[in-house]
């Protein structure tokens, strides 16, 4: 296929007006007095991605809240020419919800304008919307503007505007559907005549004018195709054509229609109104409209149109949610739309459950205070822009369950009081930021099942009450900062399934009630720090799992209740130190599988009701101490294994429910 003369091969040239000479005998007064005669050209300059193509399609269309930044490469002859592009551009703003840039010679910008560019003073072009991007030296325009110098006032502002309709990322009107079955044109033959004849010599192929200039987009050839239902005669985007050879009518528009005006606020909106609630894809959750929840149609989006307002909104809470996302109905959306979030207080949920979702727009989320679950179930979100959290108080479940996370931004956390689950699940995440968590009080499960983690950054827990899981199935981390525990009340399971794990560091555990699964699964742990449990009462599955671990510290459980599985699976551990079981009711597989075990020490059951399993797996322990089961119900398995057993032990069965296996394994069985 041959290629445009001068161009390149994505330069495509788009005749615009002719000489009175190629008017084919059709020129009005107006005409010939008043509008230039030197032959103008249009055209479209084409990114080299494919992906890109279309008409006002999304993927063509810039950020709302961003603006467009524009700068102009050279200087006209007329040192008064560029204030007068800019003053006629500004007009799309007044109906488009998105601001022009225009910044200094300097300053990078995707946009650049160029006038009569190397001396071309016949060619105006430019890349549609976003395509400009595509063209990253700086040095190098993405719009022309030619012949400025002899264009007549209407002509100039004809021409401003549509560089700037095609800027926003318009395509010219007769790519409309409808255009050519509506008989516009003339047939197809006259119209390649015309093309092949009156510019022979241009190397002008028809297959590629035809294929780029009159074959209309449609759903097929178009990502994202934005389209009126009618053509719009007297739009800006009409190429102003005047040769009845072309087309069955004088076409050559200088302002903005109306439909144009109703188009570009479709495509860069003003109002959460219009767009997103008129539309149908969200409704206002109070008669105030502070808020807004997602409705069944706007779940069913891939993507939403961008918004400038919403300053009246307070809340984002469930925003983005379905109701019914609990039955397993998620939106499908990708990519997170852009709107004013600057008066947002709460975030919480805002994307919960968004399984789809892989874009974040930088919001406003400065005066935001509840982060809680904001992108709790995003699954599929591999990245976070930074967002001003410095207001945030709870940042509980904020990145819950975002598998896909790699890494998380720098966040203010200074007012943070919640970070309970903040990384839960997030299990591609191999490090954390820095974190200021000096007022954080509740830091359970902050970093549960982050099974990429292999360390910790140094937090201030000096105000921590709840550590609950707050390290549990972290496979990979290998040590724990020093952390300050002084007020920490739970600390069950804090450090369940940390395989990799070899020490702790110390922890004041003076206020702890709940000590449940604290060391659960820590299978290369060999010791213990000394731990203050005084107020302990749980202790159920402290030690289950930790194979490794061959002496315990001296613990005061003398209110402890829980005892079960305490030190189940401690294959390796040797002696068990004195406790205080005075209170405790459930002793079920307290040694179970402590291969090692010779002896128990004196153990105060009075209070128990459950022995099941109580030594099962202890084949090297010789004897029993006197245990006191008068209010034992439960004793199956009790002995199950206790193969080295001398004497059997004395017991009370009078409340007896369950002896089954009690002695199958021993000599007594």
């Amino acid at each position: 296929m041959k290629k445009i003369l001068l161009f390149l091969t994505s330069l495509l040239l788009l005749i615009a007006s002719c000489s009175q000479d190629e008017l084919g005998g059709v020129k009005t007064p107006e005409q010939a007095s008043n509008h230039s005669s030197k032959i103008r050209w249009y055209g479209v300059k084409l990114s080299n991605d494919p992906q890109t193509r279309g008409v006002a399609e999304g993927a063509k269309l810039w950020n709302q809240n961003a603006g467009i930044y524009v700068k102009f490469l050279n200087a006209p002859s007329d040192p008064q020419m560029i204030e007068t592009v800019k003053q006629i551009a500004s007009e799309w703003e007044n109906y488009a919800g998105i601001k022009f840039h225009f910044v200094d010679q300097s300053k990078d910008a995707p946009v650049r304008i160029a006038f009569d560019w190397n001396g071309n003073d016949w060619l105006t072009w430019s890349y549609t919307g976003i395509d400009a991007k595509y063209e990253r030296n700086q040095s190098q325009p993405t719009a022309v503007l030619a012949g400025v110098d002899y264009l007549t006032e209407e002509e100039l502002r004809g021409d401003v505007l549509r560089l700037f309709g095609q800027i926003l990322g318009l395509e010219y009107e007769q790519r409309h559907q409808e255009w050519s079955q509506n008989g516009y044109w003339r047939s197809e033959s006259q119209l390649r005549s015309y093309w092949e004849n009156q510019f022979d010599g241009m190397n002008m192929d028809w297959d590629e004018i035809r294929e780029y200039v009159f074959v209309p987009f449609t759903e097929a050839n178009a990502l994202h195709l934005f389209a009126t239902d009618e053509i719009d005669e007297l739009s800006i985007m009409v190429w102003p054509y005047y040769n009845r050879q072309q087309t069955t009518k004088l076409l050559a528009n200088y302002e903005l229609s109306d439909g144009d005006k109703e188009f570009i606020s479709l495509l860069y909106p003003n109002t959460i109104q219009r767009m997103w609630v008129d539309a149908g894809y969200f409704e206002w959750t109070d008669n105030s409209k502070t808020g807004l929840r997602i409705t069944q149609l706007g779940k069913q989006q891939e993507y939403l149109p961008d918004v400038c307002d919403g300053e009246q909104l307070m809340s984002a809470d469930y925003m983005f949610v379905p109701y019914t996302y609990i039955y397993g109905t998620y939106t499908k959306l990708k990519k997170a739309p852009m709107f004013n979030t600057c008066n947002i207080i709460d975030f919480s949920y805002m994307f919960s459950q968004n399984g789809n979702l892989t874009e974040i727009p930088l919001y406003d989320t400065s005066n935001g205070a509840n982060f809680s679950g904001m992108f709790g179930g995003c699954y599929s979100l591999t990245g976070i822009p930074h967002l001003d959290t410095s207001n945030g108080t709870n940042f509980s479940g904020m990145f819950s369950s975002c598998h896909s996370l790699t890494s998380i931004p720098h966040l203010d956390t200074s007012s943070g009081t919640e970070f309970y689950s903040m990384f839960y699940a997030c299990q591609q995440l191999e490090s954390i930021p820095q974190l200021n968590t000096s007022n954080g009080t509740n830091f359970q499960a902050m970093f549960g099942q982050c099974y990429s983690l292999t360390s910790i950054p140094l937090l201030d827990t000096s105000n921590g009450t709840n550590f609950d899981s707050m390290f549990s199935y972290c496979p990979q981390l290998e040590n724990i900062p020093n952390l300050n525990t002084s007020n920490g009340t739970d600390f069950g399971a804090m450090f369940n399934h940390c395989p990799s794990l070899t020490s702790i560091p110390h922890l004041d555990t003076s206020k702890g009630i709940s000590f449940y699964h604290m060391f659960d699964s820590c299978e290369l742990l060999e010791s213990i720090p000394d731990l203050n449990t005084s107020n302990g009462t749980n202790f159920m599955s402290m030690f289950i799992g930790c194979y490794s671990l061959t002496s315990i510290p001296h613990l005061d459980t003398s209110n402890g209740v829980r005892f079960d599985n305490m030190f189940n699976g401690c294959y390796l551990l040797e002696s068990i130190p004195d406790l205080n079981t005075s209170n405790g009711v459930y002793f079920e597989r307290m040694f179970n599988a402590c291969y090692s075990l010779t002896s128990i020490p004196y153990l105060d059951t009075s209070n128990g009701t459950d022995f099941g399993g109580m030594f099962g797996g202890c084949y090297s322990l010789t004897s029993i101490p006197n245990i006191d089961t008068s209010n034992g119900t439960n004793f199956s398995a009790m002995f199950y294994n206790c193969a080295s057993l001398t004497t059997m032990p004395q017991l009370d069965l009078s409340n007896a429910t369950d002896t089954r296996n009690m002695f199958t394994g021993t000599p007594f069985q």
